[in-house]
């Protein structure tokens, strides 16, 4: 495997660490070994170093208190091992199970047929409600099922097919695969500010969120190069699409990545600086994007500064397990 020296995103911000970024490393191992026994032993292995739950310190520094960050953390576990157990499910089954974690997102009572990712949904929701009304209940599920529908489902085909897709069709399929959208919608949590609809769907806000799933798309790209060179089936790198579209090498595609990566960072800054006027909610606001903005750069700290090895160590990244026995399942 060739050896190259990627390079690392920078950003004009901070990033700050919260108070519990050890607070759930033997909870994180208990979730494993109760709710997701579904996947193989050696899987649930390689995730216990992971550091999951840690990663949530790093891009939610706004949580205050131990309350609001441990559904946080159930949600980063639940979410990624959603994503990466399901990655080559054929998308009509993968939309029954996306609907069925819908309906408990929203407060559906569990089946006793339910797999324990489903029950660790419904112990995130539970725990979501003492700080989230409807309104937010429901853009967190909508978000939900756009990152499945038009992020994962649209992978899934150039996946299976091992065909490579345009760069700027990449682009809007990461946007929606990297999970952002949905797994932004707890900030708002954390700093005690549910935004109202209005201000919600305003264009400026879309377009921030826009760019910070963007931005941490190439950055987790950037993160996972050298893990996914390794692997013949991974071609849904920013870099690697870049090479294969503009048929240069892999050290100029870092260029042009970091160059794009370059101009959405510009440009959010740009809006952070010069947001439309939200009147008596414009301090809300402010501090709403300013904690956005913290998921970037905590993110980014964590992926180099973290204690996990799923970027880092060779074969620590699982494969996936969806329709394979627990008695046929690859090392």
């Amino acid at each position: 495997m060739k050896i190259i020296n990627v390079p690392i995103p920078k950003y004009p911000w901070p990033y700050l660490v919260g108070p519990f970024v050890e607070s759930f490393t033997q909870d994180e191992i208990d979730w494993y070994d109760t709710d997701f026994t579904f996947m193989s032993e050696a899987t649930r292995e390689k995730y216990k170093k992971h550091g999951l739950a840690q990663a949530t310190s790093y891009m939610f520094p706004g949580a205050d208190t131990i309350e609001k960050i441990r559904p946080i953390c159930r949600f980063m576990i639940w979410l990624t091992l959603y994503d990466d157990y399901y990655e080559l499910c054929p998308v009509d089954e993968l939309a029954v199970i996306r609907d069925r974690i819908m309906e408990v997102m929203l407060g559906a009572s569990l089946k006793p047929d339910d797999i324990g990712l489903i029950r660790q949904v419904a112990y995130c929701r539970d725990e979501f409600r003492p700080y989230a009304n409807n309104e937010w209940f429901d853009r967190w599920t909508q978000a939900f099922y756009r990152y499945t529908t038009y992020g994962l489902m649209e992978e899934t085909p150039y996946k299976l097919s091992g065909k490579m897709p345009t760069l700027n069709n990449l682009l809007l399929i990461r946007e929606y695969s990297i999970s952002m959208y949905t797994f932004g919608e707890p900030v708002e949590l954390t700093i005690d500010f549910i935004m109202p609809g209005y201000i919600a769907e305003h264009p400026a806000i879309q377009r921030i969120k826009m760019l910070m799933c963007r931005i941490i798309a190439i950055q987790n790209d950037l993160a996972s190069l050298q893990k996914e060179l390794a692997v013949e089936t991974e071609i849904l790198n920013i870099v690697l699409v870049i090479q294969h579209q503009y048929k240069i090498s892999l050290e100029e595609a870092c260029v042009e990545t970091i160059r794009i990566h370059d101009e959405y960072v510009k440009e959010l800054q740009d809006m952070e600086t010069n947001l439309p006027d939200f009147g008596i909610y414009q301090k809300d606001v402010e501090k709403y994007i300013y904690y956005m903005i913290l998921m970037i750069t905590g993110l980014g700290a964590w992926y180099y500064k973290g204690t996990s090895s799923r970027y880092t160590v060779p074969g620590a990244f699982p494969k996936p397990e969806y329709g394979i026995t627990s008695s046929n399942v690859p090392e």
